[in-house]
């Protein structure tokens, strides 16, 4: 059995990212840049008014001019036709580009029209404020140059980031492969969400939660269905499994009379990495991989069967190979951890290191954190208000109220 610390280094050293590929910029959100992005356009492209007014030159403001004659209207997307010299103005739109000679805008609102009044040869201006040369202009390129950097490699891809994409002309990017992820639930004792359990079977909790993890994390999931306790069952849906990215089993990894799968994946080519982690819940854990002739090799955990052991596993270790799969560990491969202080004191007590589910408190300190009430590995009630972990290191303690612990937020 190896530490928790152990595992990670394990992962971490066998696990390798995906091949790269082009996606439309509709589909590239959740995704990781395999290259830089660089702008192929000035933003602005241009001068341009940040307000509804009039386009002016400064010194004409400063000398006291107030009559001006109107040139033109210029509206967002056209150019003007005429150059503003002493005297003269152009009426201009919010994004419209300032027209030659112009290097200020004076707000409509400073002006004897209204917004939907007809433009006349003649405006009066009146600015009663200090008014310095660039008022309401935003310049050529204020935002960013042409050949700028906007996205560095390994950038995950937000929703907030695909106007920028799509300002810069990036219709198509370069990202990691989207992760195959196989989910193959086991145990006689499931059936699915769907149905009434009767006797002594279970609603299948496991499969849906796992492949909603993966779903978030960006993967395209597979449900192989449920895998009953019985090996050419089983070997039949773990070879189908180990022909994607990554497998994640739950149940029958442990040591019973009916925990096969260990057996199963040995049988199939699945060299074992780890199997049992220090850690609660969630010590039988198994980790391994399988390499394929001329391609890429399948990545396997088998989790524990009780659903917040399962979930555990999830967010400390199958985390930490999503992140390295889709080049998103650039920064950070292991779960993120916050510096917290227990709200209430709290007992612990055992030989392995304990994840708590927890949640954060509504209160004056945002690293307050509160240890909900648990029933252990097959309580999936609790997790309702839990907002993610606290790590109690393997110790029989009591911990007191504002004494500080580590959380993993969800």
């Amino acid at each position: 059995m190896i530490s928790v610390e152990q595992a990670f280094a394990a992962i971490e050293s066998t696990v390798t990212p995906l091949n790269g590929q082009t996606v439309t910029l509709s589909a590239a959100v959740g995704r990781v840049l395999t290259e830089e992005v660089r702008s192929d356009v000035d933003s602005p492209p241009h001068d341009k008014s940040v307000m509804d007014g009039f386009a002016v030159r400064a010194t004409d403001i400063a000398a006291g001019v107030t009559e001006f004659r109107v040139l033109e209207t210029i509206i967002a997307g056209a150019v003007a036709t005429s150059e503003v010299t002493p005297g003269t103005t152009a009426r201009i739109m919010t994004g419209a580009p300032l027209p030659p000679g112009a290097d200020s805008v004076v707000m409509i609102e400073m002006s004897n029209l209204g917004y939907t009044d007809p433009t006349p040869e003649t405006v009066t201006l009146r600015v009663e404020a200090e008014f310095t040369p660039g008022k309401h202009r935003m310049v050529r390129a204020g935002n960013f140059a042409k050949g700028d950097l906007i996205f560095a490699t390994h950038h995950l891809i937000r929703p907030v980031d695909i106007g920028l994409l799509a300002e810069i002309g990036a219709a198509d990017v370069n990202v990691c492969a989207q992760p195959s992820i196989a989910v193959l639930p086991t145990g006689d004792e499931l059936v699915d969400c769907a149905q009434l359990p009767s006797g002594a079977q279970i609603r299948n909790s496991n499969g849906p939660m796992i492949e909603a993890i993966a779903n978030r994390w960006g993967a395209a999931t597979h449900n192989l269905g449920i895998g009953i306790d019985q090996v050419d069952e089983l070997k039949q849906k773990i070879a189908q499994g180990i022909e994607h990215d990554m497998l994640i089993l739950s149940g029958g990894v442990s040591a019973g009379t009916m925990d096969l799968v260990p057996k199963v994946l040995s049988g199939l080519g699945v060299k074992t990495v780890f199997h049992k982690v220090k850690v609660k819940p969630g010590k039988p854990i198994f980790f391994g991989v399988v390499e394929h002739p001329n391609r890429r090799r399948c990545y396997v955990f088998g989790l524990p069967g009780n659903p917040v052991s399962s979930l555990i596993g999830m967010h400390l270790f199958v985390s930490t190979a999503m992140r390295i799969l889709t080049g998103n560990g650039k920064n950070r491969l292991r779960p993120q951890r916050w510096g917290a202080v227990l709200k209430s004191e709290h007992q612990t007590r055992g030989d392995r290191p304990t994840y708590w589910p927890a949640r954060r408190c509504d209160c004056n300190d945002p690293r307050t954190v509160e240890p909900l009430r648990w029933n252990g590995s097959s309580d999936l009630l609790s997790l309702r208000e839990a907002e993610g972990l606290i790590h109690f290191p393997a110790r029989q303690s009591k911990y007191k109220s504002g004494e500080p612990v580590e959380f993993l937020p969800f």
